[in-house]
């Protein structure tokens, strides 16, 4: 009988000193299943960083483009508006030139005036082509392809967009696909070694 309780005593003690090792073993395991999700979560961190970056310069590089386009306008306006003045200015003189020729040498001198003055307009007008009409080419052919640049960047923006989402779910879908694996491929590990070290008490 006592052969029996010692015996007894000794499975219950190889019993007891079992658990804390079966303890440690799913705690070693439990910590490299932790790890596996810290560094495939840490990876899909960054990676949605990277994307949430990429959006911030999309962002900044069509409000970019708007301020250009807010720029060219006002200078086309502010062209447009030097160009108005100076012909009321012309408009202006002529019509005190006008008057003064008119009151001091009388019809005929206002007649040979309005020749000259003609004359003077055709010179004028040409000199106002010459001046204003290349700058208002210019500034109409870059807001066209301003336009057309704009219009381009935000196709290709959306399109990145479009890719960028889909792509994230695939490595989403991935990720969680590979981090499975590793846990299986742990859990295995770890069955394997537990049984091989059964052989071994």
């Amino acid at each position: 009988m006592a052969t029996i309780k010692k015996a007894e005593k000794e499975v219950a003690a190889v019993a007891v000193a079992e658990r804390p090792a079966e303890s440690a073993s799913q705690l070693v395991q439990s910590n490299t299943l932790n790890i596996v999700d810290t560094i495939w979560d840490g990876w899909l961190n960054g990676l949605r960083t990277i994307n949430a970056y990429q959006y911030e310069i999309e962002s900044l590089t069509i409000q970019a483009i708007e301020n250009q386009k807010e720029i060219v306008g006002k200078n086309l306006e502010n062209l447009e508006k030097l160009e108005g003045e100076i012909k009321k200015f012309v408009e202006d003189v002529k019509l005190g030139l006008n008057n003064n020729v008119k009151s001091f040498g009388g019809e005929q001198a206002l007649k040979t005036f309005e020749q000259w003055n003609k004359q003077v307009e055709e010179v004028s007008s040409r000199l106002e082509q010459l001046s204003f009409t290349p700058g208002k080419a210019s500034i109409n052919v870059f807001n066209k392809s301003q336009d057309q640049i704009e219009a381009t960047i935000k196709n290709i923006i959306e399109q990145q967009q479009k890719t960028r989402e889909e792509v994230s779910g695939l490595i989403d879908n991935l990720v969680d696909q590979v981090k499975s694996t590793q846990k299986g491929l742990v859990e295995t590990f770890e069955a394997n070694k537990n049984y091989t070290f059964s052989f071994f008490k």
